[in-house]
């Protein structure tokens, strides 16, 4: 943060906007879209071959699944 604080910023008129745009702060929705774009990258460079790229890809065919809470134990 630039150093200003509340008390000085109410009186000096300066928005939280424009704080926020000096500190570079980014929001958590940019955060979240900037993480979910990187691990897209990420899956997309991986071979085709290997387990982990086969997993997140697969989706059962065969298998339906039940409406509502899992039962318990």
């Amino acid at each position: 943060m630039p150093g200003i604080t509340r008390l000085m910023q109410v009186p000096a008129g300066i928005r939280s906007c424009i704080l926020c745009q000096q500190s570079k702060i980014r929001g958590a929705v940019a955060y979240a879209k900037l993480g979910r774009i990187r691990w897209a990258g990420h899956v997309m460079r991986l071979n085709e071959n290997r387990w982990t790229r086969a997993v997140s890809d697969w989706t059962p065919r065969n298998v339906k699944h039940t409406t509502g809470r899992p039962p318990t134990r």
